[in-house]
């Protein structure tokens, strides 16, 4: 068994560890479908107002491994990389806040795992949240250095970025906080799952855009390509650029497939009451093992864990090849 088929069935088993019929969910919302939007209430949607960055400071950007000495030439290099920062802000997607079922609402077959169930009620703040996930470019011109990612292809920095630590999601925020005087974080689950399945927008899809998994994400059966390494052609499976496949009600891309994304939120069972605006438990036993919740599915994973409600988990102190993240931010003023 090779080292991919061996992390396919690692992967895949955080899925699968406990699955159960979605019948025996407990709860007032027991066997719910997906409502809609107009269950809860009758106000328009909005589509809010884009985000700005007003003060984009240069000199925090990262020094990229190559960069040139010459302070004219650095300058104008920063000038480009300050319009790929600015593209990334002004992609941010607003999500008009409401309340929706969140879990294994009936689309999402009767197969869900135990961690899916305890549908519950869920309101949630308007805030955005990015269009596309976080890729090699954005994160090395914010950090600097090298390319840290997996996947090296030439001319091609758009693929979703991954194998850091929890930690190191956390500082790259934190620094482009630093640089863009705003305030992005890394999404809840509540606000991942709200956005997946298309805000108030939503249609009451099984994945993030259609029932068509082949439609809207790369997994197991579709991500293996050919691509160029130093100039040399390599075919294997990889994740993709993102934003190749179709969208969801939202605008978002590659939120089923492509590469999975971290949330927030520690690895635990639901709770069964209404929330708003939940975060998760503040903190796992210490002697339980420290995870993190991931949503989506990815490259490597088979088509249920692409489903909306599906949920998995990594440990927060391991690099992953199938693991990436999007930001989000709080409405602004």
């Amino acid at each position: 068994m090779n080292k991919t088929i061996i992390k396919l069935v690692a992967f895949t088993m955080l899925f699968l560890a406990v699955s159960c019929d979605s019948d025996d969910n407990d709860g007032k919302y027991k066997g719910a479908v997906e409502p809609g939007d107009s269950h809860f209430s009758s106000e328009p949607v909005s589509d809010g107002t884009p985000l700005v960055a007003a003060n984009i400071d240069v000199t925090k950007l990262g020094v990229v491994t190559g960069d040139p000495e010459d302070p004219a030439e650095l300058a104008a290099l920063r000038a480009e990389r300050k319009k790929i920062i600015e593209k990334a802000i002004s992609d941010m997607v607003f999500v008009d806040g409401g309340s929706f079922l969140m879990g294994a609402t009936a689309e999402q077959g009767s197969g869900v795992h135990l961690y899916e169930q305890n549908v519950h009620k869920v309101t949630l703040s308007d805030y955005y949240i990015s269009k596309f996930q976080v890729t090699q470019e954005l994160y090395l011109i914010v950090m600097g250095g090298t390319n840290q990612g997996s996947f090296k292809e030439d001319g091609n920095l758009n693929i979703p970025i991954d194998n850091r630590l929890f930690s190191e999601m956390e500082t790259f925020v934190a620094k482009l906080n630093e640089i863009t005087g705003l305030e992005f974080a890394l999404p809840t689950e509540a606000q991942w799952e709200f956005a997946a399945r298309g805000g108030r927008k939503r249609t009451g899809l099984k994945y993030a855009g259609s029932n068509d998994i082949e439609e809207v994400g790369y997994y197991w059966d579709n991500s293996s390509r050919t691509m160029m390494v130093e100039g040399e052609s390599q075919t294997k499976r990889c994740p993709e650029k993102v934003g190749t496949k179709k969208p969801n009600e939202l605008g978002l891309y590659d939120m089923s497939g492509n590469m999975a994304e971290a949330c927030q939120d520690w690895y635990a069972p639901y709770e069964t009451t209404d929330q708003v605006d939940p975060t998760g438990p503040e903190s796992l036993p210490e002697d339980a093992l420290q995870k993190k919740v991931c949503r989506g599915g990815g490259w490597i994973t088979f088509a249920d864990p692409c489903r909306i409600s599906a949920r998995s988990a990594f440990v927060t102190t391991g690099r992953f090849n199938y693991l990436g993240f999007r930001l989000v931010h709080p409405k602004t003023n």
